[in-house]
This record gives structure tokens, sequence and C-alpha cells, in this order.
């Protein structure tokens, strides 16, 4: 048998390879097998968004759930400076929490760079569970989970 590396984009073999790749994962595991029916398919949005008298935005966080794994996604999370350190950002993570724990997840889980909120995090009750040192290069981005 002869073979050769291909390093040319192409479409119909990233497909296949993820094809192939998804059955060998349903085949080694019926959590996988579970998450990939239909039903379990889509994930869900959870969101919490706090807004001034006027609508305009003063954070929001931002996240998504996969309840046949009971997992909570936190994907983004942003409060406007003059409105940090009065409480709302914990106010948005929790309402975000409680509409998961709604859902019967379990865990939360999320990623901070170092610049950004890992300390805040922490405080809530987050535990890094691995680094990716000079991700990008010169930070560090904590990856974080937390048992709800």
């Amino acid at each position: 048998m002869s073979w050769r590396i291909e390093t040319t984009p192409d479409e119909r073999l990233e497909d296949e390879t993820t094809e192939r790749l998804v059955e060998h994962n349903q085949a080694a595991s019926a959590m996988i097998r579970r998450r990939f029916e239909p039903d379990n398919l889509p994930s869900r949005p959870v969101v919490a968004y706090a807004l001034d008298s006027d609508g305009g935005l003063l954070g929001g966080c931002v996240g998504n759930t996969v309840e046949v794994w009971r997992w909570l996604t936190i994907d983004m999370m942003w409060v406007r400076p003059d409105h940090r350190g009065a409480g709302l950002v914990g106010r948005l993570l929790a309402a975000v929490e409680d509409q998961a724990r709604g859902r019967g997840c379990q865990w939360a889980k999320l990623n901070t760079w170092d610049f950004q909120a890992p300390d805040f995090y922490a405080r809530c009750g987050y535990v890094t569970y691995g680094r990716e040192v000079d991700f990008p290069p010169g930070h560090t981005n904590h990856l974080m989970r937390k048992d709800l």
C-alpha cells in the first residue's frame, strides 16, 4: 500500500475526517452517542443582560447548556467599566447559572485570560483545572469550572 500526505485544504476530506471521528467517538462512548441524537444536538442559549432605564446595555452574560451532559458553558461576560465592582457581574453570572440549574445542569465551565477576570470567577466558586500559558503570546488562558 502506498500513501501520501496532502496539505491543500479540501472541504470534502475535512468533512469525511469529521464524520470518521464522530463515528469513532460514538462507537467508543454511550454518552457521545446520546449527545449526537437529534434531540440532544442543539445546545440551548442562556442569557442575562443588564440594561439602563433607556434600554442601553450595561452588561451581559451569554452561555449555552447541553442538558444531556448537564453542562453550562459561559461563552461571554462583559460589563461597562463604570458599572464594575458594584455586584452587577455577579448577578449576571448567577442569573445564567440559575437558568442552567433549572435545566438540570450540574457543572459550569469557562475560559478567562489573565487580564480578564480569573480572580472574580474564583471568588464565585470556579476552580482552575488548566492553564494555557502564552495563549495568546504574553498571556495565560485560565480554564475554569464550577459545580452548580
